[in-house]
């Protein structure tokens, strides 16, 4: 073949991959009809493979003496209530609560009373022993129910303003729980008590920029209790109550409606690593502190 049949044939080739949609680039094979794959598609795809679906986030309650000097110091002793900013370990004080984080090794008897209990009543799923592993969406809102049915419910609130009191009827204690994965393998959680009460109603919600038609009750939420903590797979956020007993938010969510039967802890746990946030989506991201 000479040159000049060769060079027509190498043009030819040309413009034939390029009428079939190919694009030559430095280093690249060319394949009819196929383009290279792109930088960041390939990195979007990993992202979407990395990050969590969900968090299985663990949640339970335990029943336990609050007068049982020996337990109460063996376990808060382990929990660092330093890991909560002052004014909301304050707050908590003053509305029948503490709290705080456990991201080591318990003592052994500590560690064993912290088991999950079995249920005093099996047919009501929401008891003390109430033990479950939730499987969480970043930054979607999930309800733990601690006590239910209660005909009237006397709380009384100590706010910046003062000490207000108000009655609830058919009311429901329990907590809203939020999750997102965090750095370096930790998951960050928020805890906002909550009273729901009343009829139930239909109402306009809005959320991330839509309103929806709900049914249900009235909520009451208490945010600026909201507690925000950062977690290690395995590492505990405990929730308690304060030493004084009276119609408090504490009492009304921990504490036994019956005078002889004690209170309860709530115990908050992840139960695996999160995606490093340099891998997660953007509309995962949360607060930062105890912001909703």
């Amino acid at each position: 073949m000479n040159p000049s049949t060769t060079a027509r044939a190498a043009l030819l080739a040309t413009v034939c991959m390029l009428a079939a949609g190919c694009r030559a680039l430095p280093g690249t094979l060319l394949v009819a009809g196929r383009e290279p794959p792109d930088a960041a598609d390939t990195a979007s795809a990993r992202r979407a493979s990395l990050v969590p679906r969900t968090l299985p986030v663990e949640v339970r309650f335990v029943r336990h003496d609050p007068h049982d000097p020996d337990f109460a110091a063996a376990l808060w002793d382990h929990v660092d209530e330093q890991a909560l900013d002052p004014g909301l370990r304050r707050r908590l004080q003053a509305n029948g609560l503490r709290a705080g984080v456990v991201t080591g090794r318990l003592p052994a008897d500590v560690a064993t009373r912290l088991e999950p209990q079995a249920a005093v009543d099996p047919s009501t799923p929401e008891d003390v022993g109430l033990h479950r592993v939730l499987r969480l969406l970043p930054g979607k809102r999930a309800e733990v129910v601690s006590t239910a049915g209660i005909a009237e419910l006397v709380l009384m609130e100590h706010g910046a303003e003062g000490v207000r009191g108000a009655t609830y009827r058919d009311a429901t204690a329990l907590v809203t729980l939020r999750a997102w994965p965090d750095a370096d393998g930790h998951v960050r959680v928020h805890l906002v008590p909550e009273v729901k009460h009343g009829a139930v109603q239909r109402s306009w919600v809005g959320e991330e920029g839509m309103f929806r038609l709900e049914t249900g009750q009235a909520r009451r939420d208490f945010d600026d209790l909201g507690i925000t903590a950062r977690l290690p797979s395995g590492g505990l956020l405990v929730v308690g109550v304060a030493d004084s007993e009276g119609a408090s938010v504490g009492d009304v969510l921990l504490r036994d409606p019956s005078p002889t039967a004690g209170a309860r802890l709530l115990l908050v746990q992840p139960l695996a690593t999160s995606a490093d946030p340099l891998f997660a989506a953007s509309d995962s991201d949360g607060p930062a502190g105890g912001d909703r």
